[in-house]
């Protein structure tokens, strides 16, 4: 499968972004459950052969829709003079906002993030690795593997009981500073 982001002529990257446009308003007025490669071609303007030369399937183009919101925020900027809580929340703040922000973006991202499609899980795997890069920024030199993983593990989640119900997408940020409070005792 070609890559969707890197190796891609103008025409191409047009495509793509064609794509991702459309797929993101269609999931937005439709739902994730009534979201095809095919109605994302149509309305982006392509065939839907098109459409599946760049995404091999629904929960690969979530996967990079959501990628790619995340993958446009600043990196933190680690003040290791504030509180922990504080710097986790400044570390997830954006990825949390991104969520919050768009409700069906991160239900359908919580879906398409749980399959096993290959292409979901470089995906997975990157924004798994830009979280935990965050995180280790937050932590400054407290930063061990064994914190990191429990942290995004805390984070991961916090964000299945959000895409669950139990709360709401902005609640993940705000639970994650809770636990760094734990961790400061």
């Amino acid at each position: 499968m070609r890559s969707t982001r890197y190796g891609l002529s103008k025409r191409q990257s047009a495509t793509v972004a064609a794509l991702l446009d459309a797929g993101l308003d269609h999931l937005r007025e439709h739902g994730y459950e009534q979201l095809t490669i095919r109605a994302v071609a149509t309305r982006a303007g392509v065939t839907h052969t098109t459409a599946y030369s760049y995404f091999s399937s629904k929960d690969h183009l979530v996967a990079e829709m959501l990628w790619r919101r995340l993958d446009t925020l600043a990196p933190p900027v680690t003040d290791l003079t504030m509180s922990l809580p504080d710097r986790i929340t400044e570390a997830l703040g954006g990825p949390g906002l991104v969520l919050s922000d768009d409700p069906a973006l991160a239900q359908a991202g919580l879906a398409a993030l749980l399959t096993q499609d290959p292409d979901v899980a470089r995906l997975r795997d990157t924004i798994g690795t830009d979280l935990a890069r965050r995180i280790q920024a937050a932590l400054g030199d407290a930063a061990d593997d064994e914190l990191t993983e429990a942290l995004l593990l805390a984070f991961s989640g916090a964000m299945l009981q959000a895409g669950m119900g139990y709360f709401d997408f902005s609640g993940v940020v705000r639970r994650m500073a809770s636990m760094a409070r734990l961790l400061e005792r």
